[in-house]
């Protein structure tokens, strides 16, 4: 019982410097941020953060992966379902748009400094983002077989509506004029019309 408590607290800090670092980030850029601004944030010692992650680029690579490992968390969630494959390019979309808007910082994140991770976390993230496209061409493959969809390539399809869904944190605005349910559902029909497949209104 102890023990599960003490891994909630720590959790719950790991959480907590994960969400003021990402902040940080994006107000001040990850090369202009440091551990003792993020300390002061926090109101607490480095020797506190040190305790949960090895350093600012630490910090870094799990923001990224974070903003990744949800939308292919997503995808082989969809893939296993028992449907057609519209309507699994619809939820994918749909879905993936609303993951965008909830983790916005992370995605703007994860956009503007993939770049500065070193080659081999890098290359992780890489890899998490070819399986995200791999699972989706395989869908829309799937639906051009079934005679569902029409497109000349499944793969450039997949990034293109992968690419449609991803940039939705570039532009969204909590005060704008569309509500995430209203910007979910748009993406989902425009991503149905880029395999040229009839648009659905269910959420």
């Amino acid at each position: 019982m102890i023990s599960a408590m003490k891994d909630d607290v720590s959790q719950f800090k790991r959480e907590l410097i994960l969400r003021t670092a990402c902040e940080l980030f994006c107000e001040h850029g990850y090369p202009a941020t440091t551990i003792e601004m993020l300390a002061r944030r926090l109101s607490t010692s480095k020797t506190a953060i040190y305790a949960h992650f090895a350093g600012k680029a630490d910090l870094l690579f799990a923001i990224i992966e974070r903003s990744v490992a949800l939308s292919v968390a997503l995808a082989e969630r969809v893939a296993q379902e028992d449907a057609e494959p519209a309507e699994q390019v619809r939820r994918i979309a749909h879905d993936f748009a609303l993951i965008v808007i909830d983790n916005q910082d992370y995605i703007a994140v994860a956009c503007r400094e993939l770049s500065t991770l070193a080659p081999p976390e890098r290359a992780k993230i890489l890899g998490l983002q070819e399986r995200f496209d791999f699972i989706l061409r395989r869908i829309i493959e799937a639906g051009v077989a079934r005679g569902d969809f029409a497109v000349r390539d499944a793969a450039l399809a997949a990034l293109g509506i992968g690419g449609m869904v991803i940039w939705i944190h570039s532009w969204y605005r909590a005060d704008g004029r569309l509500s995430p349910a209203d910007i979910a559902l748009a993406t989902a029909d425009s991503a149905l019309r880029m395999v040229q497949a009839p648009p659905q209104t269910k959420s």
